[in-house]
């Protein structure tokens, strides 16, 4: 089917004309040798970011979902060409000619597998998110006919290979794997104290190395019983569990019912797990956990507001974590909502670009934070990072954004910012 796009690409019009205006320049299409496939998708940004990210693809997604949904599905189709058999898709996609080159430098891929192109690390499970945003805004079902099942197959995977125990909590074996890269909330487990760039950078490539050598291409049982790097991140586990029931949701939409069911039961386990194990009644926030006995990070960083975004978490929590911390200016409620660190924290550091996710806001966080609020009946906090977060994108789509005033920073031209046209309240 073909769709209608619903906006023309002006870059000096509306928020949604530029959005648009800027997926297009990025966009990046060419014939892959090793899938005989013709990729097709828009690149974070150019000059540092060439390939195809799972998450940041994800936001292209929605954001295109509103404007041009052709894109939308061939970027769908692109991130899902390199799916293996057994539902895992790498975070990352070197696509052309030159992918296996680049996938076998950068370190972040299984050996021997360098040729599929595909990167041996997971990142943030919003995969379910953009098929339901791309299937409600088309109104189209055959795209739950085309994508659903290979989309179900992968978080199948990830509930059988990150949580081999049945926690009901899936484990990352990498900061990158979070998505949030040098948050503050793993220097413990990386046995770093208030890193510099050059430290943080060094840790995280001899991780990527010992997971490929020493922990057999990033398998989680066997880091686990490492005990290398094995953390338990909050903000991982919300988004993975409003995953597993918008699933629901979308096997409902099909008349898939068992399915539908055990995404529900899965969803339900996660947020428990989350409660009972990540909940610190001490600091009244969630918390990380590393290592096989689950030692405890408290870092105020954003993991720990996160499950605020699940259906059914407990709205006592919801209200505390609320007001002691999501609208109290000295932690997360500055200018421009909702920052990665709260101000409260030392690492804090709003307007830093050296050292990533140690403050600045992000649109893809607040997409997934708003969303969560208005479910949860927050509207009037869901209005506010709303409102802001187009303030800040109206100016420029950047990879990050200060708290602070909203001034945009590091990558520039940034597809995920796209995603600002998304964050609705209605």
């Amino acid at each position: 089917m073909q769709y209608q796009r619903t906006v023309d690409p002006n870059p000096d019009g509306s928020l949604e004309e530029k959005a648009l205006h800027r997926l297009i320049a990025n966009r990046r299409y060419g014939f892959d040798p090793y899938y005989k496939f013709e990729y097709d998708y828009s690149i974070p940004s150019w000059g540092r970011y060439h390939w195809q990210w799972l998450w940041d693809s994800c936001f292209h997604i929605i954001a295109l979902a509103r404007m041009d949904p052709n894109m939308a599905v061939s970027e769908l189709e692109s991130l899902l060409r390199p799916q293996r058999s057994n539902g895992f898709i790498g975070h990352l996609t070197y696509w052309g000619r030159r992918g296996a080159f680049m996938s076998a430098i950068y370190g972040q891929s299984r050996l021997g597998e360098w040729r599929t192109r595909n990167s041996g690390m997971i990142q943030p499970p919003v995969l379910a998110h953009a098929l339901e945003e791309l299937w409600l805004k088309t109104g189209d079902d055959t795209l739950l006919t085309r994508f659903l099942s290979p989309v179900r197959k992968f978080y199948d995977w990830l509930r059988s290979n990150r949580d081999p125990n049945n926690i009901g909590l899936i484990g990352i074996v990498s900061p990158y794997e979070a998505g949030t890269d040098n948050n503050p909330s793993f220097d413990r487990a990386l046995g770093v104290e208030n890193p510099g760039r050059a430290r943080i950078l060094w840790e995280n490539r001899k991780l990527d190395w010992y997971n490929i050598v020493r922990g057999k291409g990033f398998d989680y049982r066997t880091l686990l019983e490492r005990n290398r790097f094995v953390v338990i991140d909050p903000f991982m586990n919300a988004v993975y569990s409003d995953a597993m029931s918008t699933l629901g949701r979308l096997h409902d939409a099909t008349g898939e019912i068992e399915q539908a069911e055990s995404a529900r039961k899965t969803a339900q386990q996660t947020t428990a797990a989350l409660n009972e194990r990540c909940w610190s009644e001490t600091k009244q926030h969630y918390t990380y956990l590393y290592g096989n006995d689950h030692i405890v990070d408290d870092t105020l960083s954003v993991g720990a507001i996160f499950p605020l975004m699940l259906e059914g978490n407990p709205t006592d929590r919801n209200a505390t974590v609320m007001e002691r911390y999501v609208t109290d200016s000295q932690h997360f409620w500055r200018p421009f909502p909702i920052p990665s660190v709260a101000a409260s924290e030392r690492s804090y550091d709003p307007d830093g670009e050296a050292m990533i996710w140690r403050g600045p806001l992000c649109m893809n966080l607040n997409w997934l934070l708003a969303r969560g609020f208005v479910k949860n009946g927050y509207i009037e906090q869901a209005k506010v990072i709303s409102e802001r977060s187009k303030e800040a994108a109206y100016r420029d789509f950047r990879e990050f954004y200060s708290p602070e005033d909203g001034h945009g920073m590091r990558g520039t031209k940034f597809g995920w910012a796209t995603a600002a046209i998304a964050i609705d309240v209605d």
